[in-house]
């Protein structure tokens, strides 16, 4: 019965309105300055960011459909105004992060492990995997034949490449993976801490339907 509700709700969020639409671009604004611009740098190797948030608020209110568009939409401008050009499978990534958002938090009660849960999926699978390999083939993180990999990891990966193409170098995929180790915690803090700011918003403010 909970799953019929859920897919009817997630059918509803598709319905536009015109506050529906200003959220959107209020969310979209947000992503792009709390992205590129209000990043705090820890040390010279890791930079804590807060462009999920707005992604994450957008998938709690609007559904996967909508956190999707919020986050490609966002990732699109920024990235045309701030560092072009665009890298289309950073875009999907990005997409995804709403996706994930909504899959799992709208539209259901917050909770913890509801945070958690997408925020370690979005980690690994979108920042890390994703965002590593398509970084890589636009030769913005350092490349190699694989040969360094070891030798378990080489044995997973390679046969996803075609032969003879070049892999992120295995010092790259370390670092990127320690920093969503370090990352994940923390985001996964304030992404609860601001969704229950969200929550306890009055219902006259989210007039969504």
């Amino acid at each position: 019965m909970q799953k019929t509700s859920v897919l009817e709700s997630w059918k509803e969020s598709l319905q536009m309105n015109p506050y529906k639409l200003c959220l959107m671009g209020v969310l979209v604004a947000l992503q792009i300055v709390l992205a590129r611009i209000t990043a705090i740098p820890v040390g010279s190797w890791l930079r804590i960011g807060f462009g999920f948030l707005p992604v994450g608020i957008a998938g709690y209110l609007l559904g996967p459909v909508w956190g999707m568009a919020v986050a490609a939409i966002g990732d699109i401008l920024g990235t045309l105004v701030f560092t072009p050009p665009i890298i289309w499978g950073l875009v999907l990534a990005n997409a995804l992060n709403g996706l994930i958002f909504g899959l799992f938090l709208y539209p259901r009660k917050l909770a913890w492990w509801r945070c958690i849960v997408s925020l370690v999926l979005i980690s690994v699978f979108c920042n890390f995997l994703l965002n590593t390999h398509f970084l890589g083939q636009a030769g913005w993180v350092a490349l190699s034949d694989g040969s360094e990999w070891p030798a378990f990891f080489r044995t997973l990966v390679m046969p996803l490449y075609p032969e003879g193409a070049m892999v992120p170098n295995w010092v790259s995929v370390c670092n990127r993976f320690i920093k969503q180790l370090v990352a994940c915690p923390v985001n996964i803090v304030m992404l609860y801490l601001v969704l229950r700011v969200v929550e306890k918003m009055p219902k006259s403010v989210l007039r969504l339907k």
